[in-house]
C-alpha cells in the first residue's frame, strides 16, 4: 500500500485528524520501517492482511477490525496478499494528540462497526482528508466515539519483558506448529513450571497455550491470505485435526478459513 502521509506538518486542535486511502499497485508486500510520531494512528485494511510490531506487541489486521497505535510509540507496519486487487486496499487515519486523551494507552484490535464503516466512507471524501467545516467534525467526533466504545479482539501477541521469556515467545511466534510444553520450555529456561506460568502471564496476559493459539492464528491470516488453502494451512502450523483449526478460527474470527480466504478474491 502506499501513503499519502502530510509530510513535516503536524496535526494540530485546528488541523485534528486526516484520513488517508491507501492504494494497493500490484501483488506484492509491503513494508513501513519502524517509526513514531505525536500523532496517534489507526490502520483499516479492506482487502489482505496488516501485521504490526508496535511496541512490545505484534497485530495481524484481517478487514473489518482496526489496529489502533498510541502516540510517540515506535511501529512500523507491512500489507501482505497475493490476492490484492489494483485499487483501494485500505486507510490510515492520524490523530492531532488532543484527540487522544480518551484513546487506549497501549496498542489494540478493535472491531469496526458498521456504523464506523460508513463513517470513515463519508470522511474518506474529506478535501486533503480533512474535515472543512462543522458537519466534518461532527462526523469525526462520531467516528471515534464508535471506535473508542468497540469490543477489542484477541488479535495481538504482547511479548514478554524478561530475555528468557522473550525468547522463548519468539521461538513460538517463529514457529507456531512447535508442540514443546510448558515443562519441557520450564526445563530449558531454568525456572520451574509454576515460575514460568506465573512470569508469562504476568507479563502477557495470556497462558503459554492461549499465547499460542494466537500465535497460530496469526500464522494461518497470513498464510491463507498467500493462497495456501485451509488444509494445507492446518498441517503447517500442527494441527492433527483440520477441524479443530476451523472451529479455533471461526471461534475467534467469526468466520471459516476458507470464507476468510474468499472475502478478498
Amino acid at each position: 500500500m502506499g501513503s499519502n502521509y502530510y509530510g513535516d506538518k503536524r496535526l494540530t486542535d485546528e488541523m485534528p485528524i486526516i484520513v488517508t486511502a491507501q492504494h494497493a499497485d500490484h501483488n506484492t508486500s509491503t513494508i513501513k520501517q519502524t517509526h513514531h510520531h505525536p500523532e496517534g494512528q489507526m490502520y483499516i485494511p479492506l482487502q489482505g492482511v496488516i501485521v504490526i510490531e508496535a511496541g512490545d506487541t505484534r497485530q495481524v489486521l484481517p478487514r473489518g477490525r482496526v489496529g489502533w497505535i498510541p502516540p510517540n510509540m515506535p511501529h512500523g507496519a507491512s500489507a501482505h496478499g497475493n490476492t490484492l486487487k489494483p485499487g483501494l486496499a485500505g486507510y490510515t487515519v492520524h490523530l492531532a494528540p488532543s484527540l487522544c486523551v480518551d484513546m487506549p494507552a497501549q496498542s489494540r484490535v478493535m472491531a469496526m462497526s458498521p456504523l464506523a464503516v460508513s463513517l470513515l466512507e463519508r470522511m474518506s471524501a474529506w478535501p486533503n482528508g480533512m474535515p472543512a467545516d462543522a458537519a466534518g467534525r461532527r462526523l469525526m467526533t462520531v467516528f471515534l466515539d464508535e471506535v473508542r466504545t468497540a469490543d477489542e479482539e484477541p488479535l495481538h501477541l504482547t511479548m514478554p519483558s524478561h530475555p528468557r521469556l522473550q525468547a522463548m515467545a519468539a521461538a513460538i511466534a517463529d514457529n507456531p506448529a512447535d508442540e514443546t510444553d510448558l515443562d519441557e520450555w520450564a526445563a530449558k529456561l531454568g525456572w520451574s513450571r509454576r515460575s514460568l506460568t506465573r512470569h508469562f502471564r504476568h507479563q502477557t496476559g495470556m497462558s503459554l497455550v492461549e499465547w499460542r493459539q494466537v500465535a497460530r492464528l496469526q500464522k494461518g491470516m497470513e498464510l491463507l491470505n498467500g493462497g495456501a488453502s485451509v488444509t494445507t494451512v492446518a498441517l503447517s502450523l500442527g494441527y492433527d485435526s483440520v477441524s479443530s483449526f476451523i472451529a479455533l478460527f471461526r471461534r475467534i474470527l467469526g468466520v471459516t478459513p476458507a470464507r476468510f480466504a474468499q472475502l478478498d478474491t
